[in-house]
């Protein structure tokens, strides 16, 4: 019958194909940020970064690390999961703070956003 149902965190083409260059990051968020304390913890080094209180945050989580400049963020699998995945700091805020709506909605309902390509 129907395709099956992902839950995973994904950025979409247009015709609902995940876009491979963001997966990485699709995949470190959604295994190393479970819920908003992660979320909290996660943007608090953004936040550093971005008040220049640090040039680099190495994020350590349970399956990845993710590192955040004021120009990129890039990924690192703990596992052999991938190395790379450089996205710009606004893509990787816009896509946790996404995934934060996502986990505070009972419901668990898919959210669309437009998503930049730089």
């Amino acid at each position: 019958m129907g395709g099956r149902i992902d839950f995973n965190l994904h950025v979409l083409t247009l015709k609902a194909q995940p876009v491979e260059r963001y997966e990485l990051m699709c995949e470190a968020i959604f295994q190393d940020i479970q819920g908003p304390a992660g979320v909290a913890c996660v943007m608090d080094w953004v936040r550093k970064v971005e008040s220049g209180e640090l040039d680099l945050a190495d994020v350590d989580g349970n399956a990845w690390v993710i590192n955040i400049t004021r120009d990129k963020v890039w990924f690192e699998g703990l596992y052999s999961q991938g190395k790379g995945g450089e996205v710009t700091l606004s893509q990787f805020k816009l896509a946790v703070q996404t995934y934060l709506r996502f986990l505070s909605d009972p419901e668990r309902k898919p959210i669309e956003v437009e998503f930049p390509e730089h």
